[in-house]
């Protein structure tokens, strides 16, 4: 009996959540601060006028978020950014885990979850310029992360402050521009992080380790139909 594809999961971002709710109670405390400017009460038209715009750009920066940050399918490991989106095969996956980087005396989780692969640049090779400009910009405070483990083991942090336009894969492909620049980003935070994309913790539906509990079975399931059909085959 032929076994069954698991079926697809979508996660929607945490990130997103209440968007509508920031922007609606945002607009009703910026009309009832003017209205109050208006009737001269400057002190709490200012103490609701303040806030209700802060509340409006929150909603907004969580409306631009997308619906779905992630689909996990038979065909791969969909990962949506802001601008595009970055197909993975899962034969492609090593693992998915936490980050440490050390801190004082102990070490200290990121904000992040790190995605190993085995060929980084099947990655690079197919991501949408969008995707990739999204992502180099996203990943610009992990540089400064990266930056302070360099220092803290006493590496040479010169390479870490090099930004280059070239870079050259393990195939010999060279990459230019744009996917240069992300594949160079990429190569850097390797070095000092360990893994090759970075995942915010904001954009998943739950905590991080339930997210890596269900990535992991999701994709043994995947291994596990493979080697199935090869037995069949």
């Amino acid at each position: 009996m032929e076994k069954r594809q698991p079926q697809t999961i979508h996660i929607a971002p945490m990130a997103r959540r209440n968007h509508v709710t920031f922007i609606v109670a945002g607009l009703f405390m910026s009309a009832l601060g003017l209205v109050a400017l208006q009737w001269q009460y400057s002190m709490f038209g200012y103490l609701a006028l303040m806030p209700g715009i802060v509340l409006v750009l929150l909603g907004l920066f969580k409306w631009q978020e997308p619906k779905v940050s992630f689909v996990l399918s038979p065909q791969g490991f969909c990962w949506r950014v802001r601008h595009g989106e970055v197909l993975i095969e899962w034969s492609n996956i090593i693992g998915l885990s936490t980050l440490q980087v050390n801190k004082g005396q102990g070490k200290t989780e990121l904000h992040y979850l790190g995605l190993k692969l085995w060929n980084r640049e099947a990655v690079i090779q197919t991501i949408s310029l969008r995707a990739a400009k999204s992502l180099f910009h996203e990943y610009r405070s992990l540089l400064h992360v990266a930056l302070m483990e360099a220092q803290y083991r006493g590496d040479d942090v010169q390479q870490l402050q090099e930004d280059t336009e070239t870079w050259r894969g393990d195939s010999g492909q060279r990459f230019d521009g744009l996917k240069g620049m992300f594949a160079a980003r990429l190569a850097q935070l390797k070095m000092f992080l360990g893994a090759d994309l970075y995942i915010p913790v904001t954009s998943l539906d739950r905590h991080q380790d339930e997210f890596i509990e269900l990535f992991t079975q999701y994709q043994r399931s995947i291994q596990q139909l493979a080697q199935e059909q090869q037995l069949n085959d």
